[in-house]
């Protein structure tokens, strides 16, 4: 079974769990098309050394000419002239929440007859769309036009995708929660899916990849070196951590954070950084690639990520297969990576003074540290590879686990 990937604006820079996903299930014979809504602007294409080979192979929806828009209406009118009489019903009848519908439906139902075209062309037989949102309405106009099924991944909140959730997860033959409590809020607020019909399936890090390098701990270093990796945005709580790293230079504590990352709150953390006079304690990398994160990553003492709410958070996992001594929020998915106390630290979110206790507490126990770290790395390895989230979609779709495979070759 041939398998159509729906990835809006790919590949962006937090795109790697997909193409994780991806990679491990051509590495058990799955054969993946990938298909995109459009190419991502450059400030945000990923920066990995597999992006450039990733967007040749993938198949572009937008933008088309005038002419490739009407062939594929025209096509439509012709080979399926029910199916797209169903596509514009949905267009006026789906419940989303942005209004008017039609301007967010009608778009779509034009590219839905290219892709419709293509994956016939192409012998698609499922779609896997990695959102819920506009990519989840295009797989729905597509099994209308040609009968093709389709699944979802839900990678966020319930709310975040648009509305209609209650027809995208019925109209798909599963969806894959990334964290528990998403599945729990499946469950709970559309009890009459089948439990067949959501299942957890875990993003991951490739702990092949990311893993701690020989002697790379240093127990009394002169400057402590802490390091985040995320979206500048407001939600990551970049703002808090430099506010944490202000009260432990005001200890006259010697710590360095270095920032990894881009986005639109870029010129808001810079200025805060200056306001509080810590340009010789704050660096911003700015977004670099997988290898350098991992480089960057064996050279620090903590890694920190003070988000809001996090859905579940495969950085973290990364940290913690790097053997880095891991601090997180106690929001959203975090919880169910880190293991307070045992294989990391849990703080409140939003509390500068919660944070910079927990880095102080890790600047003075270095064998606290180390036994974190240890542990981390042990934690992701039994639980998060990405080859267990990866198995989950492939069994979900071939019917058989391929690790279990291997287990039995081995």
């Amino acid at each position: 079974m041939k398998i159509g990937y729906l990835i809006p604006e790919f590949p962006g820079q937090t795109h790697i769990w997909m193409w994780r996903e991806i990679s491990h299930m051509r590495e058990w014979g799955a054969k993946i098309d990938i298909f995109s809504t459009r190419k991502p602007t450059p400030e945000v294409t990923a920066r990995h050394e597999w992006a450039n080979c990733a967007i040749e192979e993938t198949f572009y929806l937008w933008p088309q000419n005038p002419w490739q828009l009407l062939s594929g209406v025209i096509w439509a009118m012709w080979r399926c002239p029910k199916g797209l009489w169903q596509v514009i019903v949905l267009c006026f009848s789906i419940k989303l929440d942005r209004r008017p519908v039609w301007r967010t439906t009608l778009p779509l139902a034009l590219v839905a007859t290219t892709l419709a075209r293509e994956a016939l062309k192409r012998d698609i037989q499922h779609f896997h769309s990695q959102t819920c949102s506009n990519s989840a309405i295009l797989a729905m106009m597509v099994k209308r036009l040609v009968d093709i099924p389709f699944s979802l991944t839900l990678n966020a909140n319930i709310e975040w995708w648009g509305g209609a959730m209650k027809q995208k997860f019925s109209e798909a033959e599963f969806t894959i929660a990334v964290a528990k409590w998403l599945l729990e809020q499946i469950r709970s607020d559309y009890p009459e899916l089948s439990p067949e019909r959501a299942v957890i399936g875990r993003h991951g890090v490739d702990t092949q990849k990311w893993y701690p390098l020989k002697d790379a701990f240093r127990s009394q270093p002169e400057l402590f070196q802490a390091i985040t990796v995320g979206r500048l945005h407001p939600c990551k709580g970049h703002d808090v951590l430099i506010g944490s790293i202000k009260l432990l230079a005001d200890s006259n504590r010697q710590v360095m954070l270095t920032i990894v990352g881009a986005g639109p709150e870029e010129q808001n953390l810079k200025s805060l950084v200056r306001e509080l006079e810590l340009t010789d304690r704050v660096r911003f990398a700015g977004s670099v690639s997988e290898e350098e994160i991992m480089a960057l990553m064996n050279r620090s003492d903590v890694f920190v990520l003070a988000s809001h709410a996090e859905p579940l958070g495969v950085v973290y996992m990364e940290a913690m297969a790097s053997g880095v001594a891991t601090i997180g929020t106690n929001a959203g998915g975090v919880p169910e990576i880190i293991t307070d106390g045992q294989d990391g630290l849990l703080v409140p979110p939003e509390n500068e003074v919660a944070l910079k206790q927990a880095i102080e507490l890790l600047m003075d126990d270095s064998q606290f540290r180390l036994q974190l770290a240890r542990n981390g790395r042990k934690t992701t390895v039994e639980r998060f590879d990405s080859r267990f989230g990866a198995a989950v979609l492939y069994e979900k779709l071939y019917g058989f686990s391929p690790m279990a495979q291997m287990l039995a070759k081995n």
